[in-house]
C-alpha cells in the first residue's frame, strides 16, 4: 500500500536541516510495514542527527567545544579534526556524498551502524525531532560516540546488555550515556521476553511523563504526523506527539 511513497513529502524533508542541530533525536515511523508488528507501541524507529561537516563546523565553533576537543589531544581545537583523527575511516565515508545528499544521520539499521542522509532517514510516515537540553560539549562528545559504532552488526536480540551490535535505540541510548564529565541522558530500560531494552516507543512515553518537570530532558523541536486518508503528513503540536505513543 502506497509502494515507495511516503507521507512526508521531498518539500518537507529539504527544509528540515534548517531546523534541526547536530545531536537532535529522530523518531520515525514507516506504516505497512511487517516489522511495526513486532516492536511495541507507536514509535519503532530511533536515529541521531548528526548534521553535514559543514553544520558541525559551524555549530561546534565555541570556546568550551574547542577548549574540550584540546583536552582530547586536537591541538587545533577543531571538532571536526578530532573525528577524523579518532575515526578516520568512518569521517572520510561521512564525506562522501550519498546520491547528491551528505550524509546527516547515524542510524542502526538491518546491515548495521550506518551514515545515511536525511533525505533517506526521514523519507518516513511520521517523523518527531528531540533536542536534548544538554550543552555542546555533550553534543560533541555523543557524536564522537557514535562514530565509534560505525560498522558494528545490527542487534537483532535487542539486548542492551552488550554494545557489541546495537539497535537502532541502543545507539541512541549509548551515545548519551552518563560517563564522567558528559551530562548525558537518561532512558527508561525495561525487560521485554527475558532481555533488557529501551525502545523509541519509550523515549517518547518518558518525554510525556517528564514533560513540565525538573526531570525534562528534552524539547520538541518538531513533530510531522502521518495522516492516511489525507495521503500527507502535516505538523502537529506538542500535545499531539505527547499523546503518540499511546497509539
Amino acid at each position: 500500500y502506497r509502494l515507495e511513497k511516503s507521507l512526508i513529502s521531498a518539500a518537507q524533508i529539504a527544509e528540515l536541516p534548517k531546523r534541526l542541530e547536530p545531536g537532535d533525536i529522530l523518531l520515525e515511523r514507516r506504516e505497512w510495514y511487517v516489522s511495526n508488528v513486532g516492536l511495541p507501541g507507536y514509535w519503532p524507529h530511533a536515529a541521531l542527527y548528526i548534521g553535514s561537516q559543514e553544520e558541525r563546523a559551524r555549530y561546534f565553533d565555541t570556546a568550551e567545544v574547542r577548549d574540550w576537543v584540546k583536552r582530547q589531544g586536537e591541538t587545533s581545537g577543531n571538532f571536526e579534526q578530532l573525528l577524523q583523527r579518532r575515526h578516520a575511516k568512518a569521517h572520510e565515508e561521512g564525506n562522501r556524498p550519498q546520491h547528491g545528499h551528505p550524509a546527516r544521520v547515524i542510524e542502526a539499521i538491518s546491515e548495521g551502524v550506518s551514515l545515511t542522509t536525511i533525505e533517506h532517514s526521514a523519507d518516513a510516515d511520521a517523523l518527531a525531532v528531540l533536542r536534548p537540553r544538554l550543552g555542546r560539549v555533550d553534543k560533541a562528545m555523543a557524536i564522537l560516540r557514535a562514530y565509534g559504532y560505525i560498522g558494528r552488526p545490527y542487534d537483532f536480540n535487542f539486548d542492551f546488555r552488550s554494545d557489541t551490535t546495537l539497535v537502532c535505540s541502543e545507539l541512541v541510548y549509548k551515545v548519551y550515556e552518563p560517563i564522567a564529565g558528559m551530562t548525558g541522558m537518561r532512558f527508561p530500560i525495561i525487560k521485554v521476553l527475558g532481555r533488557l531494552t529501551s525502545g523509541p516507543n519509550d523515549f517518547a512515553e518518558q518525554f510525556d511523563r517528564q514533560f513540565g518537570t525538573p526531570e525534562q530532558q528534552s524539547d520538541l523541536v518538531l513533530f510531522l504526523d502521518g495522516n492516511e486518508l489525507g495521503k500527507q503528513a502535516v505538523e502537529a503540536t506538542l500535545d499531539e506527539f505527547r499523546r503518540s505513543w499511546k497509539r
